[in-house]
């Protein structure tokens, strides 16, 4: 018994959310329990929609996330308070040059969602802020996006043309009417109305060989599966759809 509380407790995951200050945009990065001594020096992360950059600590209760452009206007203001008052009067006292005016970048140009030749994607995902990291990154390389929460709702949108399915394995919820469907038996349902596109699995559990290897998944056209509790897994997500839609 004490083994396999010590085993449970050794795949737990400490969830930490993250908003960015520069888009606006939120998301979420699942650290191993066992792998947080690593976090309590600090490790820096990049926002998974604009890339601003930001400093993770964890402080042995929580995790403290902090703008690393805070950090450098913190580390340039005590530098500052540092210097001695003299030079700090010549700094003051020289002419200052001004500082180059950087082009904007322009944003990037998307094309209109459902045009033709755009592939179109059915992301299937209960959680909201999941599902919004899978809608933002998908979008930039350019493809269409229907985001649904529910079972119920992924085959109403089935009535259009689906090139490719992102879903989460487990998705029923006995408390919500409309999620009468895991992952598994969507795709059975969806088989059987004749859709053939392929498929991509996501789940927060562990991906373990017996599940990857069970010959029904190629009978549902799946294509891999992505573990969604590293802090990488939109980008593993990214790099799976790309290839799944670019080379069959």
């Amino acid at each position: 018994m004490p083994e396999l509380q010590e085993k449970k407790a050794a795949n737990t995951k400490e969830p930490v959310e993250i908003k960015c200050s520069e888009c606006s945009g939120a998301f979420r990065l699942w650290i191993p329990a066992e792998r947080l001594g690593e976090w309590e020096k600090g490790s820096r992360i990049n926002c998974v929609k604009c890339g601003a950059k930001f400093f993770l600590v964890w402080t042995g209760a929580a995790f403290e996330v902090t703008p690393l452009s805070e950090l450098a206007k913190k580390a340039a203001a005590q530098k500052a308070a540092e210097a001695p008052r003299r030079e700090e009067r010549q700094a003051v006292s020289a002419p200052v040059p001004p500082a180059p005016v950087q082009a904007a970048r322009p944003a990037p140009v998307r094309e209109v969602a459902h045009a033709p030749g755009v592939e179109t994607i059915l992301v299937i995902e209960d959680d909201r802020l999941s599902r919004d990291m899978v809608e933002n990154s998908l979008s930039e390389l350019g493809f269409a996006i229907i985001p649904v929460k529910s079972s119920t709702e992924a085959l109403k949108a089935m009535e259009q043309k689906i090139h490719l399915i992102v879903t989460d394995l487990y998705l029923k919820n006995p408390a919500d009417a409309e999620s009468l469907l895991d992952g598994e038996d969507l795709l059975v349902r969806i088989r059987e109305s004749g859709v053939s596109a392929p498929a991509i699995i996501t789940t927060g559990k562990d991906i373990i060989d017996d599940l990857v290897l069970d010959p029904k998944w190629f009978e549902l056209n799946v294509k891999g599966f992505i573990q969604k509790g590293n802090p990488f897994w939109v980008e593993e997500l990214k790099l799976k759809v790309k290839e799944v839609l670019y080379k069959g």
